[in-house]
């Protein structure tokens, strides 16, 4: 499927939901017994070599990680990923749903920008076909549906991701369970910083508050309001904005806000060298999709109720 413009986001059509897609935690490296969970887990060794040990919990809900807490005793969180996931209400046939489900991506890639100020400052940001690839740059073209749209390193304290996910732990999904999934992963220093340390953090936590921001739509740019612009430098602006969002969505609009003063010099650099690419934060801004943001805040109070104190 190919386009020149993003697809509508039908809003009103779309079904949002969140969840907590994995958590890893670690209590002084030791491994024990644990009762059956409902969410599969594993453990592993956090480094070849190490004799410690690592707990990580896929799809866990609320009773499964109040076990861990108990049994485990209150052990660190090492890593978190939240999921909000999208899809069509309706299913009406395999291919229907499909074609569907590719409109979907290609609406919401577009258009998925997670706030400008973030905890990594976009030191990397493109799109892979294959695991282990270096992200394409998306400054001049969308993603494809056959695309993971990555925000920030793999290895980095936080990272965003944007993909259609048709797999669920190596299993391919029925046509009616695969959907559009956002997804922010925070690492241990991230993990503190988001007040997520101990496993009972978890339980009464604001997921919405602390999290809509990492899953924020767009819904179109605008052309910033100049003192003084004439009517035909305003005209050639909003030209140049439509073929920018034409061409490339969020991906042709440079970050607005400066990088945080401890940031890696190779990030600032390679935003810098993306906003030559881009249009300028001081002539255009990104408009928030109040309605989809709405659903998404709404998605994420569901996790939070479903992780009410403990």
């Amino acid at each position: 499927m190919t386009t020149t413009m993003p697809p509508e986001l039908a809003v009103d059509d779309l079904l949002f939901s969140a969840k907590l897609d994995y958590v890893k935690f670690t209590n002084g490296g030791m491994k024990i017994g644990l009762p059956v969970l409902t969410g599969s887990h594993n453990w592993t060794r956090p480094t070849r070599g190490s004799k410690d040990w690592e707990l990580t919990v896929h799809d866990p809900t609320a009773a499964d990680l109040r076990i861990i807490a108990r049994e485990y005793e209150n052990p660190m969180i090492m890593a978190v990923e939240v999921a909000v996931d999208v899809a069509p209400k309706a299913f009406l046939d395999e291919a229907t749903h499909a074609h569907q489900l590719e409109a979907l991506y290609l609406a919401v890639a577009a258009r998925f920008r997670p706030e400008d100020k973030a905890l990594w400052d976009y030191g990397q940001r493109g799109a892979v076909d294959a695991p282990r690839m270096k992200p394409q740059p998306l400054e001049r073209r969308f993603a494809r549906p056959d695309e993971e749209v990555l925000y920030g390193h793999r290895g980095d304290f936080m990272q965003s991701k944007l993909y259609l996910k048709t797999l669920d732990q190596g299993a391919i999904l029925p046509r009616a369970g695969q959907r559009v999934r956002m997804e922010v992963t925070l690492r241990r220093n991230a993990c503190m910083l988001f007040g997520l340390d101990k496993a009972n953090d978890l339980f009464g936590y604001a997921y919405r508050a602390k999290f809509t921001t990492n899953f924020r739509i767009v819904d179109r740019p605008e052309v910033r309001a100049v003192r003084g612009l004439s009517e035909t430098d305003f005209n050639k602006r909003t030209t140049r904005m439509l073929r920018a969002w034409k061409t490339a969505g969020v991906g042709k609009f440079a970050v607005g806000d400066a990088p945080r003063e401890d940031v890696l010099v190779h990030a600032v650099a390679k935003v810098k060298s993306r906003a030559r690419a881009q249009l300028p934060s001081d002539q255009y801004r990104l408009v928030r999709d109040q309605r989809a943001n709405a659903k998404i805040g709404a998605a994420l109070t569901g996790l939070q109720r479903r992780m009410k104190t403990a």
